[in-house]
């Protein structure tokens, strides 16, 4: 597996290391997590998939490879994505097949989709005019490698997980929290916009059927999310008073949001800064626009049966955030002798 520092790699490795009849090797570049990811009976290595010997050096030997590396973001310049999500899965594609491994899956995202409008039920044939951002377009050029690449000897098969959530989770849930104790998150719109969203065992299961189950439904591109989608705005205050923070209060008319956010993005584009803004266009659409996704083809072809609701994921994730903050607290605070 590559890409098993990140979010979804730790799960996924931990998940199938608890399955005893499986060997798994996996890749990151994050040593501390790796020597962690070793506990659990994982063989690790740090490399880099720009590295081809590298990457030809893990998939040797390899049944299956679960490609979920990847350069996520938006902000930065397209050759920098480019070589984070395509060069990189490229790599891969080659290493399999130089390796006869027979099966490879492939982690993409639905951000394809976004167009700064409102969707809902989006099935997976469904394009913009245009990508809303680099993270978005490459993505699909490394997904359109990977479906290409698909043959009797060397099957393939692609996810769109929409929002994972849950415990593990590096991105959409601690950042919300870091925006509200700095006092930076409002609310955009009046708070009507619906979402999709995937809570990780249930990302977990969609990726058993693609590693363990047969050959039948490979060869596609699949929407992962959860079969209910939620209120964005709702959902969000569910999470801080699971964390027992207080509500959003503050309401910011779109337009407004939308404005700021373009001034924003362009001043940080005019003074070449490295760090992304913390308002951009992208950012304020995503969370006040609606997006929701059809399971339907992961339902009939795949066998998709998710079973975690959104609910059930944040009071996980409140659970083991507060476990961390009092262990972090522990940490801080001087022994008493």
């Amino acid at each position: 597996m590559t890409g098993a520092t990140g979010f979804v790699g730790q799960r996924y490795v931990k998940h199938l290391c608890s399955r005893h009849e499986l060997t798994v090797f996996c890749c990151g570049r994050n040593t501390t997590i790796g020597e962690q990811l070793k506990k659990t009976g994982a063989h690790f290595y740090r490399g880099d998939l720009l590295d081809e010997n590298f990457v030809n050096h893990v998939c040797r030997g390899m049944d299956v490879v679960v490609h979920c590396a990847g350069y996520t973001g938006v902000w930065g310049d397209y050759q920098q994505f480019h070589q984070g999500n395509v060069i990189t899965t490229d790599n891969v594609i080659a290493a399999c097949k130089k390796n006869n491994v027979s099966r490879l899956v492939n982690l993409s995202t639905p951000s394809i989709y976004f167009d700064y409008r409102d969707h809902l039920n989006i099935t997976e044939d469904y394009l913009p005019s245009r990508f809303s951002d680099n993270y978005a377009r490459t993505k699909y050029q490394a997904e359109r490698r990977v479906s290409a690449a698909h043959s009797d000897q060397f099957c393939t098969v692609s996810l769109r997980p929409r929002l994972v959530v849950g415990v593990g989770d590096q991105s959409f849930f601690p950042r919300l929290i870091r925006m509200h104790q700095q006092g930076k998150l409002k609310r955009i719109g009046p708070g009507r916009n619906v979402v999709s969203v995937t809570s990780i065992e249930n990302l977990l299961h969609a990726m058993d059927l693609c590693v363990l189950g047969g050959e039948e439904a490979l060869g596609e591109v699949y929407n992962i999310s959860n079969p209910l989608p939620v209120n964005f705005w709702r959902m969000v205050d569910d999470l801080f008073e699971a964390i027992d923070m207080p509500k959003l209060t503050h309401m910011v008319p779109y337009p407004l949001a939308y404005g700021v956010g373009w001034v924003s993005e362009y001043m940080a584009s005019l003074l070449r800064r490295d760090q992304e803004p913390d308002i951009m266009p992208l950012k304020v659409s995503i969370s006040a626009r609606s997006m929701t996704l059809s399971i339907d083809k992961a339902r009939q072809k795949l066998g998709y049966r998710p079973v975690m609701t959104v609910e059930d994921s944040i009071v996980k994730y409140a659970e083991n955030w507060k476990q961390q903050a009092v262990k972090q607290q522990a940490v801080r605070s001087p022994v008493e002798s």
